[in-house]
Formats: C-alpha cells, structure tokens, sequence
C-alpha cells in the first residue's frame, strides 16, 4: 500500500479506501490509528462505518475481515 505523509490530508473517500485496503492487507485496528498519529477516534468511525455499509466484517476470532463487497470497492477504487 502506498506510503501517505499526512493522512489527515486525505479525502474522506480517501481515508475510506486507505483504511479499507490496510484491513485487507491484514493490518488490525491498532495498526492502522499509528498511521493516523494515533487519532483511534477518527480510525474507529470509519472502521464502523465500513462495518454498517458491509464492506468489513468481525470474525470468529473478533478479526476485521474485509467482505467481497468490499475487496469489489477497492478493485474498483484503484481502476478509477
């Protein structure tokens, strides 16, 4: 995944495809707020966002799990 200097500089979509595609990557909440200076408010609003539009889901072992839906997002994300 790309390297972003200053994620809040990001587009909401933005933000919403970077987090995305960390999930996917296999990269868990925690992870992900480091990217964002640590900001686990800002990460838990779109990772619970992403969760009610059904791109990602919680496992068995309470795992971000990124849905179909959500991997067909990002293929079309990165062909826009």
């Amino acid at each position: 995944m790309q390297r972003i200097s200053d994620m809040k500089a990001l587009t909401e979509t933005q933000m919403l495809a970077y987090i995305l595609g960390s999930i996917s990557e296999g990269k868990n909440e925690e992870q992900i707020v480091e990217r964002f200076d640590g900001d686990k408010k800002l990460v838990r609003i779109w990772v619970e966002t992403l969760q009610q539009i059904g791109f990602v889901i919680k496992n068995s072992f309470n795992e971000l799990v990124v849905t179909q839906d959500g991997e067909n997002y990002l293929k079309y994300d990165l062909h826009r």
